[in-house]
């Protein structure tokens, strides 16, 4: 079995090439597009937290609301 340091030797003048400029551009494109859909990902996950609370909070007023007035009968 070879030893991984020959590998890394034997290979190591492949470290240093460059991309081609037109990849980098892909790059940044494709990783563009993922911030983008990952923005509206938390924007939706942020709306569905705030109305999960206000849901929350409006059956916890129903409830008192109910007890209450079962109280006063």
């Amino acid at each position: 079995m070879p030893d991984l340091f020959d590998f890394f030797r034997e290979n190591e003048s492949k470290l240093f090439e460059r991309p081609p400029e037109h990849a980098w551009k892909k790059l940044e494109d494709r990783l563009e597009k993922r911030r983008q859909g990952q923005r509206r990902t938390i924007r939706f996950l942020q709306l569905g937290a705030v109305a999960l609370v206000i849901l929350i909070l409006l059956m916890a007023a129903g409830l008192v609301w109910y007890f209450v007035r079962q109280q006063g009968q």
